[in-house]
């Protein structure tokens, strides 16, 4: 009776497979049989084909809502963290669910949607790889080895996002198209997926060119790749290895520095000197969730203040005021992550619904008067939208200034190089140089940094947490949360979140076990 049981699972899997990669419509859906193989073959005929399969490998990065819950990456981190209040009262229950450690479990369904978005990108990017390896019908020369090498990035990516919040996962190594493989895998161990993660990259970094020469504006090289890569080693302590991997990225020379901080994040200066990985958005079509298109953001809207119909904001991703006081007011970046009081936006629509200049009191019910501005749009920026949720403004993954702080860090955590002056470049943009209000390079002093510069961007707060609390041996996560008034956390429970349930009783009984505490 197992074994039917199984079979059952692994045909419904499959058949699962076959829709989010192959992509069907809803009018189709009556017609489909149950699924045993999916072929590539037959599916794929041009190039254009192969092209349109590694586009879909990069969709996930655009979906901020997925089986009816929002998964935006500031929610796992700077919420779960220290930075950030997930609303401005008690209306957005599955933010709620994020402010808190008692409400993290296994049955939550956050939780699961998370998990699935980024295996559905680990999925997309295993059929492309496989695709475009076998794919005999090019017409550009270097074109398979581009398509492959973004697909490794894609996938080294994922597997990142999802072992660096739940540890050792599952680990798919290449595409499931048959219900002769193995569609249920026990968890690997962390170290094996994070080896898995390097070849990737290391791979991806051989084969893509560098910015300027990218395949299309906003897909990823090599400088991407080993940016990434150096953040994979930095999260193992492999501190030679990030330093050489920083390196590398810097000995490029195609990044540097933005002199106006607030220009890594305006339309204007998308895919900026500074950028090396970027989400890109576009007009049109919303972040709803999948079973319809997402292309356009919906984060300027969940990070600002509600004011009225024609500007429909949502209060939710509020910085802490512990967050604010952080910045010394002489460092340029605390104007551009936060709206301040008296601060001007330059927007006559914000100015006729009083708040340009930005109001001392916004009204909130948690007495926090601020909002995330690197999300930040102008009244008139908002009526041009053709919905909503559907900003077109990009979202940086990976900034040269995050290079040059991971090469500060490891340098002097014992990898070697000159991380001192990679500190300094970032000192200098933030505060001036010779500003005394700069902190001065120790471990604390690139830890402290890191928040600053990264603040409210959503890809490492809490992790960069969890991470320096194991190299310290304990006395850091917790006492950042305590500050903040999160009481409720204990480790080694709340350092990783609990595999989804749904998870556990999908898989053979036994096979996917649970992480500690839960």
């Amino acid at each position: 009776m197992k074994d039917i049981q199984n079979i059952t699972k692994k045909i419904s899997t499959l058949l699962l497979v076959a829709l989010l990669v192959l992509g069907t419509a809803c009018s189709d859906i009556e017609d489909l049989q149950p699924a045993t193989s999916i072929s590539v073959d037959t599916a794929f005929e041009t190039e254009n084909a192969v092209i349109s399969s590694l586009n879909a490998a990069y969709d996930p990065l655009q979906w901020q809502q997925i089986l009816g819950n929002q998964t935006f990456p500031l929610m796992a981190q700077g919420t779960r963290a220290d930075d950030c209040h997930s609303q401005s009262a008690s209306f957005w229950a599955i933010g709620a669910q994020w402010d808190q450690f008692s409400t993290i479990i296994p049955s939550l369904p956050a939780v699961a949607s998370l998990w699935a978005k980024w295996y559905r990108g680990v999925s997309r990017a295993n059929f492309t790889i496989q695709l475009a390896s076998n794919f005999e019908g090019y017409d550009t020369p270097g074109l398979q080895d581009q398509i492959v090498g973004e697909a490794r990035f894609l996938r080294g990516l994922y597997y990142f996002e999802l072992v660096k919040l739940w540890g050792g996962v599952p680990l798919f190594e290449e595409a499931v198209t048959s219900t002769d493989q193995e569609i249920f895998k026990p968890r690997a161990s962390a170290a094996e997926v994070y080896a898995f993660i390097e070849a990737d990259l290391q791979a991806a970094a051989a084969i893509l060119p560098v910015k300027g020469s990218e395949r299309v504006q906003g897909s990823a090289t090599s400088g991407a790749a080993l940016g990434l890569l150096t953040k994979v080693f930095l999260y193992q302590e492999k501190w030679a290895e990030a330093v050489n991997a920083a390196e590398q990225v810097m000995a490029q020379g195609v990044y540097s520095l933005e002199s106006d901080f607030r220009n890594n994040f305006l339309q204007t200066t998308e895919f900026g000197p500074e950028s090396l990985f970027e989400i890109n958005y576009q007009d049109g079509l919303s972040a709803a969730g999948p079973g319809v298109n997402q292309e356009g953001s919906a984060m300027w809207r969940w990070s600002f203040p509600f004011l009225s119909g024609t500007y429909p904001s949502f209060n939710n991703f509020i910085p802490r005021q512990d967050l604010v006081d952080f910045f010394d007011d002489s460092d340029q970046r605390k104007a551009a992550t936060f709206l301040l009081p008296g601060q001007v936006l330059n927007s006559p629509g914000l100015a006729a619904l009083n708040f340009d200049p930005v109001p001392d009191n916004f009204g909130y019910a948690i007495g926090v008067n601020t909002g995330a501005k690197k999300y930040f749009l102008t009244f008139e920026e908002v009526q041009v939208l053709l919905g909503p949720p559907s900003s077109p403004l990009n979202e940086k993954v990976l900034r040269y200034a995050d290079v040059l702080l991971m090469h500060a860090e490891a340098s002097i955590m014992g990898g070697g190089g000159d991380g001192a002056s990679s500190f300094q470049q970032v000192l200098d943009r933030a505060y001036g140089p010779g500003n005394t209000a700069a902190p001065a390079y120790t471990v604390q002093g690139v830890r402290d940094e890191r928040r600053r510069e990264l603040a409210t961007e959503g890809w490492n707060r809490f992790t960069d947490l969890v991470r320096w609390d194991a190299a310290d041996g304990g006395g850091v996560i917790a006492p950042a949360l305590a500050a903040v008034g999160k009481t409720d956390f204990a480790a080694p429970r709340d350092l990783l979140l609990p595999i989804p349930q749904q998870e556990i009783d999908t898989y053979p009984a036994g096979m996917l076990e649970q992480n500690p505490g839960y």
